[in-house]
């Protein structure tokens, strides 16, 4: 079992069949650095040469008698996990807590939210996976496993993502290899060693650590039948390339965004404030939800734009509060932001902010390193951009950056609003501010995103909910509710309505082999 949260983390390896292997030919090692204090090392997690395809070639052993097991049988299977996520779940949130920086109560929030994923995904898979009989027809549509299913997840709710994927495939009769992000290690390894302690079937499940380069091969072996993919859209349209000819493969991609709010002028302009806000900065601005724009009526753009700075002046950045951790002065109020994934993030982000004022934006509030007790924790404080020039092919005002930044944009009236809301290459997450129904009817019916709000942000959809992303935000299916149906393939069934063929012009019928052969020799008698 890994250490306590506090100390070093023995990295085990790989997880194949039957058990943890630490590698024989050493590929690479992944260093988890806290992004709290990058001096403090969570562990070190060795990859090997050979664990893609020894993951690989366990996953295949056991899907085809797992995928022949009934769905009731499966879902009890998956019990176990429950079991021991609630057994584990404290030092599974101080584990994120470390290993990502963000606020102790966003990790326990995580971390409950698995378990209530894999009640609610329980809960639809017999439905889901239930023939469907269509009425007056001897024939029936049959939902099958694909096999192997690679499930390849991010950094940021670096368990909650991948857990969607990874209890869906199973519930779904598929075998998983996972491949979880290089920045989160320790939170991907104990994770395993929960699931492996629930006593799933050897080769059900099983991981691999390693960097981007892994999860390509991994994507890309010919023994994976089925793959979700979360991360930048240049890597999905790359594996979309690679697996172009190869139409046995589902390939589901989650992707880059680059989300956008509505306030109209008849909105409630503080509560529109307060969700645009907290949706732009929640876990420092670097979920794929995040609100990156906001496109506000130039009639309340001055206004909305004092109410957002006020905001952010209320949201506390800082080291996450962890009981009984050394060095945080008594009573300290727990902090909204934690710092960013690491300094190499953090670098790149502020270049990106750096840079808005040559590509249209002026800095009403301006992205700075926050200094803490923890002098190298990559704390960065929440920024705000007016864009004065409309620059539709500039690197800030097109690209995902992935950090605590919001962009606004004046707009002169709806019909402005829906064609910058619409315009980019991205469509995932989009709101509305508005009290007229009307609007948000006409809103919901021509944004072209996956998920829409409506006098809410973005930042939290609801798992209740199919979730992904169009154009290149998202590809081959969706998530949340519909991530048991992303994961499996359909089969008609047809049987035959009478006793006897009906006949076709110009043919005859013969019962069998036997009467014709019995007829012939009456003949001959």
């Amino acid at each position: 079992m890994s250490a306590r949260v506090g100390g070093l983390i023995a990295g085990r390896g790989r997880l194949s069949g039957e058990r943890f292997f630490l590698p024989s030919e050493l590929r690479g090692e992944l260093i988890s650095r806290s992004p709290i204090d990058s001096e403090d090392v969570l562990g070190r997690f060795p990859f090997g040469v050979e664990d893609i395809q020894e993951a690989v070639i366990a996953a295949a052993r056991a899907a085809r008698p797992w995928g022949q097991e009934t769905v009731g049988v499966r879902v009890r299977a998956l019990a176990g996990i429950r079991t021991e996520l609630s057994r584990a779940a404290p030092d599974l949130s101080l584990c994120l807590v470390r290993e990502t920086g963000r606020p102790t109560w966003e990790c326990q929030r995580e971390v409950q939210g698995l378990i209530g994923r894999l009640d609610q995904l329980s809960s639809l898979a017999e439905s889901v996976l239930a023939d469907r009989v269509p009425e007056g027809l001897p024939g029936r549509v049959r939902s099958l496993p694909l096999g192997v299913v690679a499930v390849i997840s991010p950094a940021m709710l670096p368990l909650a993502t991948a857990h969607t994927h990874i209890i869906a495939a199973l519930l779904a009769g598929n075998s998983v290899v996972w491949k979880p992000s290089p920045l989160c290690p320790a939170a991907a390894q104990r994770y395993a060693e929960i699931v492996f302690r629930a006593g799933l079937p050897a080769g059900v499940f099983n991981m691999i650590q390693g960097d981007d380069a892994v999860g390509y091969e991994l994507a890309t072996h010919p023994q994976v039948d089925g793959i979700v993919f979360t991360g930048r859209s240049e890597n999905g349209h790359r594996l979309r390339r690679a697996l172009g000819d190869r139409y046995d493969v589902q390939l589901v991609l989650h992707m880059s965004a680059k989300n956008a709010a509505i306030v109209l002028e008849d909105a409630d302009l503080p509560s529109a404030a307060y969700e645009v806000a907290t949706s732009a900065m929640l876990s420092s601005g670097q979920r794929c939800t995040a609100t990156s724009r906001v496109l506000v009526h130039e009639a309340v753009a001055a206004e909305f734009s004092d109410l957002l700075l006020s905001t952010l002046d209320t949201l506390r950045v800082g080291p996450p509060v962890i009981a009984g951790a050394a060095g945080l002065p008594p009573g300290q109020a727990e902090p909204f932001m934690g710092p960013m994934l690491s300094l190499a993030r953090m670098e790149s982000f502020l270049a990106a902010c750096a840079q808005a004022s040559t590509q249209g934006a002026e800095a009403l509030r301006p992205a700075q390193r926050v200094a803490t007790a923890r002098a190298n924790g990559a704390f960065v404080s929440p920024s705000l951009h007016l864009i004065r020039q409309r620059q539709p092919g500039a690197a800030y005002q097109r690209n995902e950056h992935l950090g605590p930044d919001l962009a606004l944009y004046p707009v002169v009236d709806i019909d402005d609003a829906l064609q910058l809301c619409d315009s980019g290459p991205y469509g995932l997450c989009a709101s509305l501010f508005t009290a007229s129904p009307l609007r948000w009817k006409r809103f919901s019916e021509e944004v072209r995103a996956g998920s829409l709000f409506w006098n809410r942000g973005t930042a939290a959809p609801s798992g209740r909910l199919p979730f992904g992303g169009e154009k290149s935000s998202g590809h081959g299916g969706r998530g949340g509710a519909d991530a048991i149906v992303a994961l499996r393939r359909q089969v008609s069934l047809l049987g035959r309505q009478r006793e006897t063929p009906e006949r076709l012009p110009g043919s005859e019928i013969h019962s069998s082999a036997h009467s014709h052969r019995r007829e012939q020799n009456e003949g001959s008698t």
